[in-house]
């Protein structure tokens, strides 16, 4: 509804989460800290730069050795009533699964949605490192109320928190 992309709310949370963690004395590698891809070629088509994209991030996980992944995105449906956030790991893989309902936990406890979703597994590209890694989906963008309160930097905060003491 309020036309704001996706990306910058993603960018905005991620943010915040690397400030909580670092509170916890986390060091935390960001993939990005404004709007730009990782991608190298002048004019791939959609589907390389975002192939692309992620095997950039992948790769700097990797030379960066990190202890675990958190990749984050907003959530969008058809239904707009759909709500609440959901976190999903890598099939088969007992440390994300793990990470993930933590994670899950934490932004039931700390954010009280409304709805109540578990973690789930899911079959994506940034989930296919050999660490523990997860994806968080923070709301629901096609959600008006719930876009509402994802706008807002309290709100963000509150997310950031949520996910570093589910990381904790």
């Amino acid at each position: 509804d309020s036309g704001i992309w996706e990306k910058h709310l993603n960018l905005s949370v991620a943010l915040m989460v690397e400030k909580a963690l670092q509170s916890r004395g986390a060091q935390v590698v960001m993939t990005r800290r404004e709007d730009v891809d990782l991608t190298t070629a002048d004019r791939p088509s959609a589907l390389t730069k975002k192939r692309q994209d992620m095997q950039n991030r992948i790769a700097l996980a990797r030379e960066h050795q990190v202890d675990m992944v958190l990749s984050i995105h907003m959530n969008e449906y058809r239904a707009r009533s759909e709500s609440g956030p959901q976190v999903f790991y890598r099939e088969g893989c007992d440390s994300g699964r793990l990470l993930a309902g933590c994670l899950q936990e934490s932004l039931i406890a700390s954010l009280q949605p409304r709805r109540e979703r578990a973690a789930m597994a899911g079959d994506y590209f940034i989930l296919q490192l050999d660490v523990p890694s997860a994806l968080v989906e923070c709301g629901f963008i096609s959600n008006a109320a719930e876009e509402k309160l994802l706008l807002t930097e309290e709100y963000q905060t509150e997310l950031g928190e949520a996910i570093a003491q589910g990381v904790a």
